[in-house]
């Protein structure tokens, strides 16, 4: 009987600790979990540039396609720096904003499927995943991480939108 309650005694433990848990990691939003990553350092850089976290931070729901860190090196360091200018601002958040989707969608609302995305820039981006998960040619990495105001897809390339309708 001793070993009974022990051992309801410690699941009792396990579960709590996992509920405790689950709740920990669900009750930060987009801003608060790509900060917690080591990733995405540049994306968050620019945020924070253009000013963004504050909006990124609203209620939403917001998707966010999240370039890694590798991905920003793919491009050339002046065009980087450039874009981080403050003269640059209008141009930055337009760039950012080709990132973020307003709604939730998660990986089952498009696995095996080819849609039109519209981003905050009005832009259309292609998600084909169909046979690779793909949005606007940058690869899917990882899918569905889940914030309290929308959901974080991690990709491979950095979506650039087209800056033509832009005074320069």
């Amino acid at each position: 009987m001793r070993r009974f309650i022990v051992t309801l005694s410690l699941i009792a433990t396990m579960i709590a600790f996992m509920i405790a848990f689950s709740g920990a990691a669900s009750a930060r939003n987009i801003i608060e979990t790509m900060r917690d990553s080591s990733s995405f350092r540049q994306f968050m850089k620019a945020v924070d540039v253009a000013g963004l976290g504050p909006a990124l931070s609203a209620e939403g729901p917001f998707t966010i396609f999240v370039p890694t860190d590798e991905a920003f090196s793919k491009i050339p360091k002046a065009a980087l720096n450039d874009l981080l200018q403050p003269h640059n601002k209008e141009k930055l958040t337009k760039f950012l904003r080709h990132h973020v989707l307003k709604g939730l969608v998660v990986s089952r609302d498009f696995l095996g499927r080819r849609l039109e995305a519209i981003p905050l820039d009005g832009e259309a981006l292609l998600l084909d995943a169909r046979t690779q998960q793909k949005i606007g040619g940058a690869k899917i990495l990882r899918t569905d991480m889940l914030a309290t105001n929308g959901v974080i897809h991690i990709i491979d390339a950095v979506l650039i939108p087209s800056f033509d309708d832009m005074q320069q």
